[in-house]
């Protein structure tokens, strides 16, 4: 702040819910401010969300449970449901994606496609097996490496924040990949936020209970 203007004017942005790291000591921005001795300062919520659509930001909302922000961004749009496909392994899943993938890449060749999931070991597995699905323009994603092109992109969740993708689809988003956890909210909340038009959820076994429970009832 001392290299600031002489009149100190500082705008400092960030959203609370996209946390990748919780024991950076950070718990949320009125504390920030005290400690840097600006508490008089006052704090203003950004009401509006222009990435995702309504549908998507109340399901990244629900994710959050407790964590939620006390003002909620309200979304500019709306658009398609947030879809939970339940399947019986990662092996079905892989199978039921890729022709669901190839479809949406043959319809619309210009779109972004994430496929995430929580840990890279899990990525490694959904690549290899799109791979042999044949999904076009498949790429698999690491270290903060994305092309930026029309395509399919496997990553996991601590490589995307920050990024938008037109489809996002979260995978094995079931009670032990995703346990009722802090870092799980967060993590599942980033994840389904990197989405502007559609959010598929997949999961193999039991569904995490950080699903909306209307949603898992809906894809029995």
């Amino acid at each position: 702040l001392d290299t600031a203007a002489e009149q100190q004017s500082v705008t400092l942005a960030g959203d609370i819910a996209q946390k990748l790291h919780l024991d950076n000591g950070f718990s949320d921005w009125r504390h920030v401010l005290e400690e840097l001795h600006l508490d008089h300062i006052e704090i203003e919520p950004l009401k509006l969300s222009y990435r995702s659509t309504h549908e998507i930001l109340d399901f990244a909302t629900d994710v959050l449970g407790p964590l939620r922000n006390e003002v909620s961004g309200e979304a500019t749009r709306y658009g398609a449901p947030v879809e939970l496909f339940q399947l019986g392994g990662s092996g079905e899943a892989v199978g039921f994606l890729s022709e669901a993938l190839r479809n949406l890449v043959s319809s619309e060749p210009l779109s972004s496609v994430a496929v995430i999931a929580r840990y890279p070991e899990q990525a490694d597995i959904y690549y290899k097996g799109l791979r042999h699905g044949e999904v076009p323009n498949l790429r698999r994603s690491a270290d903060q490496d994305f092309p930026f092109r029309p395509g399919v992109d496997v990553t996991d969740v601590r490589q995307v924040k920050g990024l938008e993708f037109d489809y996002v689809v979260i995978v094995e988003c079931n009670r032990s990949t995703f346990p009722t956890d802090d870092e799980s909210r967060h993590l599942l909340h980033i994840a389904a936020t990197r989405a502007a038009h559609q959010l598929w959820v997949f999961s193999t076994g039991t569904p995490s209970l950080l699903l909306p429970e209307r949603l898992v009832r809906g894809s029995d």
